[in-house]
């Protein structure tokens, strides 16, 4: 048979009218590609491989009726033609499943009606199989679905007149306690009114409407969704009715206040940082070690310590970001480096009990090289080092040096680039002891040079700007003094000189 035309069974014992049925096709050419089965038996057969549009059976058959036809299709609509006139076979006909009911003639004129009722019948059947198709659809649908009357009645909004199972799932009603109700059952206190406006106005001008609201399920629990209501027209263009679809959106709402929240937190913790850097600004002017070291370790633990315990809560924070936990990451680092700085004034505050000596510079130093020359060969720095050939003896505290020598050369090793030179040196400038370290580095600008001494200023990406500070504290506590050569792009040349010899009253 071929595709593109109605498939028809016509099931009829009578020779005489599958004749006149056959002709009336041949001659009107009506687009049908036909079957003829001559009983109960043959239209089974026929039946079996399935693929009619529609069956066409006479009441009366050789081995049966129509209604042994009945039981043998399905979802194909049968068109009766009989030559009875029995208003009960009819009635019973069409209870049974009967598309139409039609009464033959001898002059054939019910024929002229079949084409019609083929028709009509094979459109009923391919809206039957859409309609299905949608009740499926919404039927198994994840979304609530819920179809409103077209215009309200008595009752105060439009009544419900249908929902899927998804609308139970989500809300608790079940069919029977949600329809005949309206909408004003998912209503609570935190349901919006300007968003109920929203949809009283476009229901009011027949349009679309779209609102994210609080809807309450049937055990008082509230949850988000996203609404849309759209107005639903007949064939012929007619409003009929209102289908709403309603989608949960209770978790996106939830990771949406979630992140809010943490946005706050993050401007807090902003807020806290700035704070915390104006607190050690004031730190940086204090003028003696001890009072800057105590005033450290009482103002910024605590501070820090705080950022750092929220850093850490916010992180372990489910759907973050990625940037926004590398950023809380960073803040998390800063924390413990300003821990950690407390940590080496304490240490310093410890060991500033302790008494000056005299004591060679040279030995001091040798201790240091020997754990910044492995770093330098790693990084592919070439250093060179020269000392005094006699010892440099000077009143000092070992500890307090050892940190302030080797801020200057770590300073001068991560400003060198791969291929670089340093070069450290130790000798006496008249009655004084001099130390100096040279590098290839990128230099300092001439206009920040007044400023590398000052607490908290840095020209490092991650830096605190404490190192520098921290030197000369030292140096002016050995009551030696501190010069900068530096150039932008040239590198830098720093020169520590100490006094050989000086009385320990002096310190105090």
């Amino acid at each position: 048979m071929n595709n593109a035309k109605n498939r028809i069974l016509l099931v009829e014992d009578n020779e005489v009218d599958q004749n006149a049925f056959s002709r009336f096709v041949e001659q009107g050419n009506f687009s049908y590609a036909y079957v003829v089965a001559g009983s109960v038996s043959e239209a089974e057969e026929a039946l079996n491989p399935g693929g009619f549009d529609v069956v066409i059976s006479d009441y009366l058959l050789e081995d049966g009726t129509v209604f042994d036809v009945f039981n043998l299709v399905r979802d194909i609509p049968v068109i009766v033609v009989t030559d009875g006139c029995d208003v009960g076979v009819a009635v019973k006909a069409m209870k049974a499943g009967a598309y139409d009911y039609i009464i033959k003639d001898a002059e054939l004129d019910y024929l002229k009606i079949l084409p019609v009722t083929i028709e009509n019948a094979i459109k009923r059947k391919k809206s039957e199989e859409r309609l299905r198709l949608l009740e499926s659809a919404v039927a198994n649908a994840n979304d609530a679905i819920i179809i409103l009357e077209a215009e309200p009645g008595e009752m105060r909004g439009r009544r419900i007149l249908y929902v899927n199972d998804a609308f139970t799932k989500m809300t608790g009603y079940n069919d029977e306690e949600a329809t005949n109700r309206t909408l004003r059952i998912l209503r609570g206190p935190k349901t919006s009114l300007s968003a109920l406006n929203k949809i009283r106005v476009a229901l009011d001008q027949i349009k679309p409407v779209r609102v994210e609201l609080i809807n309450y399920r049937k055990d008082g629990s509230e949850f988000w969704v996203e609404c849309n209501i759209v107005p639903f027209a007949d064939e012929k263009g007619l409003f009929i009715h209102w289908v709403s679809v309603q989608r949960d959106i209770t978790e996106r709402k939830q990771a949406e206040e979630e992140r809010e929240m943490l946005m706050r937190k993050i401007e807090s913790i902003n807020a806290d940082l700035t704070e915390l850097n104006q607190e050690l600004e004031t730190i940086g002017a204090e003028r003696t070690m001890s009072l800057m070291a105590l005033t450290v370790a009482d103002r910024v633990r605590n501070p820090a310590a705080m950022i750092g315990g929220r850093c850490k809560r916010i992180i372990q924070k489910e759907n973050l970001s990625e940037s926004l936990r590398e950023s809380l990451q960073y803040i998390l680092e800063g924390a413990e480096k300003l821990d950690k700085i407390v940590n080496d004034f304490e240490t310093l505050l410890k060991n500033r009990q302790s008494k000056f000596k005299h004591d060679d510079l040279n030995r001091v130093l040798e201790r240091i090289v020997s754990v910044i020359e492995k770093e330098a060969m790693y990084k592919g720095v070439e250093l060179s080092v020269k000392m005094s050939t006699e010892p440099l003896r000077m009143n000092m505290q070992q500890d307090l040096l050892r940190v302030a020598l080797f801020h200057i050369i770590k300073n001068a090793l991560e400003a060198t680039s791969v291929g670089g030179k340093i070069a450290v040196e130790t000798f006496k400038e008249g009655d004084n002891v001099a130390f100096s370290v040279s590098d290839t580095g990128y230099g300092i600008p001439e206009d920040e040079i007044a400023h590398v001494f000052r607490p908290f200023f840095s020209t490092k990406e991650r830096g605190f700007g404490m190192g520098l500070p921290l030197v000369k504290q030292i140096v002016s506590e050995h009551m030696g003094d501190l010069f900068i050569e530096s150039k932008s792009g040239h590198g830098s040349t720093f020169k520590i000189v100490f006094p050989a010899r000086w009385r320990e009253d002096k310190l105090y």
